[in-house]
């Protein structure tokens, strides 16, 4: 098997289409609800993208059965997460198991994932197997063959066989595919109103080596995660704000949103898994004593918080405030900022004093 780092996706195709799913409801334990309870159910949705090469064929042979099939896609989403409790064998995982899957989001979204770029493979195959068929009439099995295949074979008559490879819009594309899964639980955290969202983007990747597409989807073909993000929605807090004097006699509220962006490695999310409850709460009670005159410093604070005292590497902080216009719904401050920015920023202020 290749080792990770001489593993790529394949070339981005130039045409590239979606299937996709919005809001499905899912019911499941998924991450400790917001009186840090693990293994108890609470709502969530799932969105889906599954992104492929490419629809072309389906649309000038209109025929349904050279297209991703969403229907089947949702079945096999609500079927694995029914069953992502349940062992190979059909009864319960231990309890350490159960609590990996229960308490990480990241393994629902992963077992989404493979639902997409499952079905996307399955699909590839049967196109391929029609394809063959048209390309050997003495087959027994040609007479099986459908009306779609027909018209499959139609459509790229104009095209030289030598040319009809997988990098061709008229065929779907066996090197790639990629699936996009974002997770949404409201009610997370108590003092999130927007709740916790998870987004995670995977795509097949290959060996540098595959000397052929076939050999490559045989043979080296496995699913990396290219991106992560957690995003906590709308902590709303009470503190002085602003450098109007009316805003300095009473507290008024702040919206605060935190995103957290980055690559597929494990570390950095298993650090935001691991802290995201007791950070966010320690986020809203020190705003709450705070008092500065701009919304830039507040948010600097917040990202401060996040990054140097929770460990993470970095974040985006949005700082709203819903009363500043009386005909704007929220003026606010988008920054980001990272652990090394604040480590750098410490690093010249210590040098300075000496």
């Amino acid at each position: 098997m290749a080792g990770i780092a001489n593993l790529r996706p394949a070339t981005r195709p130039s045409i590239v289409d979606n299937v996709s799913l919005r809001n499905i409801n899912l019911h499941f334990p998924a991450a400790p609800d917001p009186w840090h309870r693990p293994g108890k159910s609470q709502p969530c949705t799932a969105a889906v993208k599954l992104s492929y090469s490419s629809a072309v064929a389906a649309a000038n042979a209109d025929d349904v059965s050279l297209s991703l099939d969403y229907g089947k896609l949702y079945r096999r989403i609500e079927t694995a997460v029914r069953d992502s409790t349940k062992s190979q064998d059909g009864g319960r995982l231990s309890a350490a198991a159960e609590a990996i899957v229960s308490n990480d989001v990241r393994v629902i979204a992963g077992r989404i994932a493979n639902c997409g770029l499952g079905l996307l493979d399955e699909t590839i195959a049967g196109v391929r197997r029609m394809d063959h068929l048209q390309a050997h009439p003495e087959s027994p099995s040609r007479r099986r063959a459908s009306q779609a295949s027909r018209r499959l074979s139609g459509v790229s008559a104009s095209v030289p066989k030598e040319l009809q490879s997988a990098t061709s819009p008229e065929v779907l594309n066996g090197m790639f595919g990629e699936c996009e899964v974002l997770l949404h639980l409201p009610n997370a955290h108590l003092r999130a109103e927007g709740g916790l969202s998870f987004r995670t983007l995977q795509t097949w990747v290959y060996a540098d080596d595959s000397a052929s597409l076939e050999n490559a989807v045989e043979s080296s073909r496995q699913v990396a995660i290219v991106e992560q993000e957690f995003r906590v929605e709308s902590i709303r807090c009470h503190c002085i704000l602003g450098v109007n004097s009316h805003e300095r006699i009473e507290k008024q509220a702040v919206i605060i949103t935190l995103d957290f962006r980055g690559s597929g490695e494990a570390a950095w999310a298993s650090t935001f898994l691991k802290t995201y409850q007791e950070m966010v709460r320690t986020i809203a009670e020190r705003v709450e004593n705070t008092s500065y005159q701009t919304v830039e410093a507040l948010a600097t604070s917040v990202a401060r918080t996040a990054t140097m005292d929770f460990g993470n590497d970095s974040v985006t902080v949005l700082v709203e405030k819903p009363s500043a216009l009386a005909f704007v719904e929220r003026a606010g401050v988008q920054i980001t900022r990272s652990k090394a920015f604040f480590a750098e920023q410490d690093f010249s202020k210590a040098r300075g004093g000496i």
